[in-house]
Order: structure tokens, then C-alpha cells, then sequence
């Protein structure tokens, strides 16, 4: 994807598989009032359930978690989670896939209640601390330190979580908290969005030419009272995958010449490689 000034013209290069021609074109940028980038846009809806869960035909059992929010026909998403556990472990599943691609995030408090399921003892989940507009400093907010309960049914079963470039905030937090569990693997292109942010009251900057710069003003810390989650200033951060797929020409054209689940695939082979 190609980006400019607007009526700029830019010289392209390119080779079609199969083709050892190398072509070229000139293209000249437009304004199309950013349509092509909201096309690659997960849209999600308030039909749309937080949680859905089922068998695969091979055995395995998968969860989409879309967001961490309760919606209008599901209040209870964590109870929705339990009893699709519940489910699975009556249909003796091989393994569990959590898919949190293109997760938004929602409430820390959901996260680390669903967590709960997935951990066979407590684990820490996060201090908050937030900027303190008078002094200028960050400050824990003893109110908002969360650990992470053991729930029944607990899995601790085979288990692969899906991320992406798109998995951001609390969305960050499941494969956080699974992360390092001998049983689990997190599989993905990417690390996770780097932005596992707390919004109470934003930070505002005011730049030249009437430009608003917006800031969390909340920080999710580990144990260890350090940042968690959020990129630093090379972009780097998030969850980290466990499993990195490699975008190459085979899996480009897997995933979107195909259109085949190339991430899903990694997990079940990560699931089927692992110690019982």
C-alpha cells in the first residue's frame, strides 16, 4: 500500500507470480477520505456477541472473544466462557484456541475474571496508576490492583491464543496473563498493538496549526511496578508471539489469495506438537 502528498505521482514496480516480467506503473495519489484504510477495518457491531465458542470438526475447541464488554444480548460474557468450558470438557477436547484478533479491549475486570478459568493458582494481573494532573506524577490506584482467581471449571489443558497487529488495550491482557504458562502458546504475524492504556481523563496536548494531541492517562504495571503491555519508542511491545508465522509469499497467498485461516492452522499444529 502506497501513501502520499496528494497528486503526487509514484513509479511502481512489480512482478506477477508466475511471471518474470518485471512491470511498471504510475500512480497518483488522491484524497479518497481514508476509505481504502476503513476497509481493513474490523467493524463491530452491538448484535455482535463478545463471546462465541464451538468444536472443530478435528477436535479442538474454539472461543472467539471479539471484545470485553458485556452487550445487549450477552450480560454476562464470562458466564457464557464458563459454560462453553463446561462444553468442551464434557466433549473431552483435544485442546483450546482463544482467538483475540482484532479484540478492541473493554474492562480489565472481565479479562481477569475470564483469566481465571485458564490458571490452576492466583496470578498477578496489573497495577494502575494514573497522572496526576496537579503534581505531575503517576500514582497507584490501590482500588484498581487485580489478581487473577482460580475459577471452575479450570482448563488446563493444550492451549493456543490468536493475536494480531489489531488485538489493543485490554484486549492485550488475556495473552499477557496466559503468557509463560508451560501449557500455552501464543501464536501470531505480530505482537499485539502496544496500547494496553487506562483512559480516566486524558492527557491534552495543544500543537501548532489547532492540532489536539490525546494521551491515556492511565499505565497498567506488572509485579515488578513496571509498564506492561504499552510499546516503547522503536513501536515495540504487546504481547509477543510465542509462535511467529512468517509472512512470506506462502503464507500471503494462503491467507489472502485463498483466503484460508493461516493463524488458526499454526495453532492447531502448535496444539498437536505439544507434550500432553
Amino acid at each position: 500500500m502506497t501513501r502520499t502528498s496528494i497528486g503526487k505521482d509514484i513509479q511502481v514496480a512489480f512482478k506477477n507470480k508466475g511471471d518474470n516480467e518485471i512491470k511498471k506503473v504510475t500512480l497518483k495519489a488522491y484524497d479518497d477520505n481514508y476509505e481504502t484504510l476503513k476497509k481493513t477495518r474490523v467493524k463491530l457491531t452491538k448484535t455482535d456477541a463478545p463471546v462465541e465458542g464451538k468444536v472443530l470438526s478435528n477436535g479442538y475447541g474454539y472461543v472467539k472473544m471479539r471484545y470485553f464488554l458485556p452487550s445487549a444480548t450477552m450480560t454476562h460474557p464470562e458466564k457464557v466462557f464458563e459454560n462453553l468450558l463446561k462444553e468442551f470438557e464434557e466433549k473431552q477436547i483435544k485442546g483450546l484456541i482463544i482467538d483475540v484478533r482484532d479484540n478492541p479491549g473493554g474492562d480489565d475486570d472481565l479479562v481477569a475474571a475470564m483469566a481465571g478459568y485458564l490458571v490452576k493458582e492466583p496470578k498477578f494481573y496489573e497495577y494502575v496508576s494514573y497522572y496526576n494532573h496537579r503534581t505531575g506524577t503517576f500514582e497507584i490506584n490501590p482500588n484498581e490492583t487485580r489478581t487473577i482467581k482460580p475459577l471452575t471449571p479450570s482448563y488446563d489443558g493444550k492451549l493456543a491464543v490468536l493475536i494480531n497487529q489489531r488485538t489493543g488495550s485490554s484486549g492485550e491482557g488475556l495473552p499477557l496473563a496466559v503468557k509463560g504458562l508451560p501449557h500455552a502458546r501464543i501464536v501470531g504475524f505480530t505482537s499485539t498493538n502496544g496500547s494496553f492504556g487506562v483512559v480516566s481523563s486524558p492527557i491534552v496536548v495543544e500543537m501548532p496549526e489547532g492540532y489536539v494531541l490525546q494521551m491515556p492517562d492511565g499505565r497498567s504495571l506488572n509485579q515488578e511496578k513496571m509498564i506492561q503491555g504499552d510499546s516503547n519508542d522503536k513501536g515495540l511491545g504487546g504481547a509477543i508471539p510465542d509462535i511467529k508465522i512468517p509472512l512470506n509469499e506462502q503464507t500471503f497467498e494462503e491467507k489472502y489469495v485463498r483466503g484460508q485461516d493461516v493463524e488458526l492452522n499454526y495453532a492447531i499444529e502448535a496444539l498437536q506438537n505439544m507434550k500432553e
